[in-house]
């Protein structure tokens, strides 16, 4: 029986823990190259990475009771992929080293660390919602990427003290996400800068799904015109075949009607008259 491929292998491991604590440590990421960092930072870094490990060590036990299963008959193989686990294992860990190190701003290594850590937690990401970007309709596409570009709005808004007010956070995300760069919004913090890395990869991409998404619309409409078109063809080139199939049927039933009648004996016009019954009555 084939594999199934999964990021997580059971019901009771969903994604979704691990998924909203990586989401909650980038807030904190940022929080550290702020003049004052707040004290919650630290307190979400610790909270994400007690989750992520959670997260895998479930998997890992999952995983084992799986193979002992299967090794005595009981089920199939499962096909969990082991760098997604190590990846879990090291981000779980690096998380709980972030809240440690000495903040972004005061430190350039600590601050090469924790980028080094965003990159590789913008993979996982991307590999656990995967699923949700693929097969998925225009208007759930729009309202992702609605959402997208709000919260990167509201990061340019926090992040950036050149941006004032929350719609100029919004403009600086979409020129910044759609690659645009009129000038009017740039970002002017090393915070605001290295988060415009993150919204060009991550809102571009979105971005092109959307417009990817319309453009095969169109082309979709196309070519089911083109294909209605062929349709019919074919459908009045079958109906000519069926009677053109109808005629050549009456016309050989025809010929075996002469045929038959052909082969049939002919019987002589006159048939000799029967011979006279003798009646038992005797005439006086």
């Amino acid at each position: 029986m084939p594999t199934r491929r999964h990021h997580f292998l059971d019901d009771a491991s969903s994604p979704w823990p691990m998924l909203i604590a990586l989401i909650a440590s980038v807030p904190a990421f940022y929080d550290s190259m702020m003049p004052t960092p707040a004290t919650w930072a630290t307190w979400m870094y610790v909270v994400s990475g007690v989750v992520i490990l959670v997260s895998a060590w479930r998997v890992r036990k999952l995983a084992g009771s799986h193979r002992a299963a299967h090794a005595s008959g009981k089920t199939r193989t499962w096909g969990q992929h082991p760098m997604e686990l190590r990846l879990d294992w090291f981000l779980g860990v690096a998380l709980l080293l972030n809240a440690v190190l000495p903040q972004s701003n005061e430190s350039e290594p600590a601050l090469i660390w924790r980028l080094i850590v965003a990159v590789l937690m913008l993979y996982r990401l991307l590999k656990i919602s995967l699923p949700l970007f693929t097969e998925t309709g225009l208007a759930r596409l729009l309202a992702m990427g609605a959402t997208v570009l709000a919260l990167c709005g509201i990061g340019f808004y926090w992040l950036d003290p050149e941006v004032n007010s929350l719609h100029d956070g919004l403009w600086l995300a979409f020129s910044t996400a759609a690659t645009v760069g009129y000038g009017d919004i740039v970002p002017s913090s090393t915070a605001s800068r290295i988060f415009s890395v993150f919204v060009v990869l991550l809102g571009y991409g979105l971005l092109s799904l959307v417009t990817a998404s319309i453009a095969a619309m169109f082309v979709g409409t196309q070519e089911r015109k083109v294909e209605q078109d062929i349709l019919r063809d074919m459908h009045q080139q079958l109906q000519s075949v069926r009677q053109e199939i109808v005629a050549l049927r009456e016309a050989l039933e025809d010929l075996k009607a002469e045929q038959h009648a052909d082969q049939r004996p002919h019987q002589p016009e006159h048939a000799p008259a029967e011979p006279a019954r003798t009646t038992h009555t005797e005439q006086s």
